[in-house]
């Protein structure tokens, strides 16, 4: 539960309430203690998402119980999407060795004449794979 609260950032107190309200599932041990699964860590992020749009314990019970209900086709959207960046991933790795070659002014040139969104996911793809951004 401590390492649950501290990956979430959130209290344990924060926790045992999401847990009695129905939100988090707790597993127990042989020796009685709670134990939370990597799935607590998932929707305690979902949690805090919805809390930040201001959103009622009530109404993001809702949207959980929805979550759970469309699982398997969020899990495909997912995998989707991972298979997206991985293509992109791959391309920016492609496009490295000739951004390398252009120095910080042409750099700064190629990305102003770029469209703003290319522009953006160029410099996202970069800090995702551990690169410095372009500007």
């Amino acid at each position: 539960m401590s390492e649950l609260a501290e990956l979430a950032g959130v209290s344990k107190r924060t926790i045992d309430y999401y847990t009695k309200l129905g939100l988090l599932k707790a597993e127990r041990s042989q020796s009685n203690y709670r134990f939370y699964s990597e799935e607590a860590l998932q929707r305690l992020t979902w949690i805090n998402y919805y809390k930040k749009q201001h959103l009622p314990l009530e109404k993001i019970k809702e949207k959980m119980a929805s979550f759970n209900e469309n699982a398997g086709q969020y899990a495909e959207t997912m995998q989707k999407v991972d298979m997206q960046l991985n293509t992109l991933e791959k391309d920016v790795q492609d496009l490295k060795p000739l951004l390398q070659q252009l120095n910080k002014e042409q750099l700064k040139l190629a990305v102003k004449h770029m469209p703003a969104e290319r522009a953006t996911l160029l410099h996202s793809l970069l800090l995702i794979i551990g690169e410095t951004p372009l500007i």
